[in-house]
C-alpha cells in the first residue's frame, strides 16, 4: 500500500513538473519575439517538418498508451510514468528544436511555414496539458469522469497531432496553396453577402418605419430618417442613394475579379514551386518572394471585411478607401509575382498585367 501510494506520488509530481514545462513552452510560443527560443544554433540542422511529423506520431503512440492506462483497472502509476517521461524527454524537446530550426533558417523556410509551425506545436502543447489534466484527476480517484474526458482529451490531442503531419506532405506551396483557398472562400461569402444585401427590399417600403417613428409622435420627426437609415441599412441598400448603388456594383466587380486572381496564383505559382529546385540563394529568394505574395492575399480578406461593414454603415467614404486598399493590395501581389520562379518573365507575366488594368 505505502509503495502504491508512492508510486501515485512520484506520477503526480511527473505531471506537475511536465505541465510546468508545457505551461512554459506555450508562453515560449505565444511571443512574437524569438529571441529565447535562438541562443543557440543548432548546427546541421535536420528537415523541421520532418521532426515535427515524427515527433507528432510519437506523441500519438505514447498518449494512446497513457489514456488506455489511465482507464483501464488497475491503476498502475509506476507504467504512466514511464511512458510520460519518455514522451518529456523525447517528443517535446524535439518539437521546440523544429520551432528553433524554422527561425534559424527562416531564408530556407519561410515566415508562413514558421509561424504555421509554432501555432500547430502550441496547439499539440495546449492539448497535452488538458490530457494531463484529465489523468491526474484519475490518479486521485475520479475514475468515471476521468474515462470519458481522457479519451475524449485524446482524440482532440490526436487531430493536433495530425494537423502538424499534415504540415511535412504540404511543404511551403501546399501550405500557401491551402491558406489561398480559405482566404479566396471568405471572399467569396462576402459577395454572396454584399450581393444579397443590394438586392433586399427596402424594410421601409414594406411600413417598418410607420411601425418605429410615427410622424405624429412627439420629438421624433426631426430623427426619423436616420432611423429608418439604420434599421434599412441593416437589411437592405437602400435604392435612393445612386452614389452608394454604383459603388457597391463596383466593389462586387472588382471582388469577382480578385477571386479569378487567387485562383490564378494557385493554378500559376503555388502549384509551379518547387523549393528544392536550383541554387540555394535562388531558392531563398524564392521563398522570400512566398512569403510577400501570402502576406498581402492574407490582408485582403480583412479589407473586404471592413469594405462590407462600412457599406451596412452607409460610410461610402470608408467603404470607397477599403476598396481602394484591397485593389491596391491585390496589385501588390501581382507585382511580387510578375517574374517566374525562374525569374524571368512567363507566359502568366501578360496575364497579370492585364488583370491589373482590367481592375483599374
Amino acid at each position: 500500500m505505502a509503495s502504491g501510494v508512492a508510486d501515485t506520488r512520484v506520477l503526480n509530481d511527473l505531471i506537475t513538473s511536465t505541465l510546468a514545462l508545457l505551461s512554459q513552452f506555450t508562453t515560449s510560443l505565444a511571443e512574437s519575439n524569438a529571441t529565447a527560443r535562438t541562443t543557440q544554433l543548432i548546427p546541421d540542422p535536420p528537415n523541421p517538418l520532418t521532426v515535427l511529423s515524427d515527433s507528432a506520431k510519437l506523441v500519438k503512440a505514447h498518449t494512446t498508451k497513457l489514456s488506455l492506462l489511465a482507464i483501464n483497472k488497475p491503476f498502475t502509476p509506476t507504467a504512466i510514468t514511464k511512458v510520460l517521461q519518455e514522451l518529456t524527454r523525447t517528443c517535446l524537446p524535439a518539437m521546440m528544436s523544429s520551432i528553433q530550426i524554422c527561425e534559424q533558417e527562416k531564408a530556407r523556410w519561410g515566415s508562413m511555414m514558421g509561424k504555421e509551425a509554432q501555432l500547430r506545436v502550441r496547439r499539440v502543447f495546449k492539448e497535452m496539458e488538458m490530457l494531463l489534466g484529465e489523468i491526474q484527476v484519475i490518479s486521485s480517484g475520479a475514475l468515471t469522469t476521468g474515462r470519458r474526458d481522457s479519451l475524449s482529451s485524446t482524440g482532440v490531442l490526436w487531430e493536433s497531432c495530425d494537423a502538424l503531419i499534415e504540415l511535412a506532405s504540404l511543404g511551403i506551396a501546399g501550405l500557401a496553396l491551402q491558406k489561398a483557398q480559405q482566404y479566396q472562400e471568405t471572399i467569396k461569402d462576402a459577395i454572396a453577402e454584399l450581393r444579397e444585401w443590394k438586392e433586399g427590399e427596402d424594410m421601409g417600403s414594406e411600413g417598418f418605419g410607420d411601425q418605429l417613428a410615427d410622424s405624429d409622435d412627439e420629438g421624433v420627426d426631426g430623427d426619423k430618417d436616420s432611423i429608418e437609415d439604420i434599421f434599412n441599412a441593416a437589411h437592405s441598400m437602400p435604392k435612393d442613394r445612386p452614389e452608394l448603388v454604383a459603388l457597391v456594383d463596383d466593389a462586387e466587380s472588382k471582388l469577382k475579379k480578385v477571386v479569378i486572381l487567387y485562383q490564378a496564383f494557385i493554378k500559376r505559382r503555388m502549384e509551379t514551386f518547387k523549393s528544392t529546385e536550383g541554387p540555394e540563394e535562388d531558392q531563398k529568394l524564392a521563398v522570400a518572394r512566398f512569403d510577400d505574395l501570402m502576406l498581402h492575399l492574407k490582408r485582403m480578406p480583412h479589407q473586404v471585411d471592413e469594405m462590407v461593414g462600412s457599406f451596412y454603415e452607409l460610410n461610402e467614404a470608408d467603404a470607397k478607401e477599403s476598396l481602394d486598399k484591397i485593389v491596391s493590395e491585390a496589385k501588390k501581389a501581382c507585382e511580387v509575382m510578375h517574374p517566374g520562379w525562374s525569374g524571368q518573365e512567363d507566359e502568366f507575366t501578360p496575364w497579370l498585367r492585364k488583370w491589373c488594368d482590367a481592375v483599374g
